[in-house]
């Protein structure tokens, strides 16, 4: 008996292991709890497009989302220049310990940049489409477009998930 390890000899009382693993129950409880909460879905194009739904924003409030006075579940319409598809995924580096979060759907989003005008100023890389449209629209590297999307909580700041893009001819 004296060479066997004992709980007690070592310091660690019963009471307080047993505080200790309740603790543990907790914490473990509360994060069950608290995953499927947060796994939420996309949200979903509206089926019937009405373009007068969207509030017309300047670029630069694109940008500045925050100080522009931009919300979570605004619907905007901003004229950009396409730029190209991104090879990350920005949400991972800006929300890495938070990815549990996020819907499984969520990696299937196609992230893409975009500049404010054909001299790449203004470079923003937070819009996100579905594989389907960014089959459908075909973009090509300063493309004239205007977006019409949502502004979408993305912690820190928001994304503009899009509903649709329409290219905008030349004058």
């Amino acid at each position: 008996m004296k060479n066997s390890p004992s709980f007690v000899s070592s310091g660690v009382s019963g009471v307080r292991l047993r505080s200790l693993a309740l603790a543990l129950c907790r914490v473990m409880i509360l994060g069950c709890l608290w995953l499927p909460g947060a796994c939420g879905t996309l949200r979903s194009v509206p089926a019937p497009f009405t373009p007068q739904d969207y509030t017309p924003i300047d670029y630069q409030d694109l940008l500045k989302s925050g100080p522009a006075g931009l919300h979570d579940g605004q619907k905007i319409r901003v004229q950009a220049y396409y730029w190209q598809p991104l090879d990350y995924d920005p949400a991972i580096v800006r929300n890495y310990l938070t990815l549990p979060r996020y819907p499984s759907r969520w990696y299937q989003l196609r992230w893409f940049a975009t500049y404010g005008a054909p001299d790449l100023r203004g470079y923003y890389d937070l819009a996100a489409m579905t594989p389907a449209q960014a089959e459908s629209y075909k973009l090509k590297r300063l493309d004239p477009i205007t977006i019409y999307g949502e502004m979408t909580e993305l912690r820190p700041g928001l994304y503009l998930q899009v509903h649709t893009i329409e290219k905008i001819p030349p004058p």
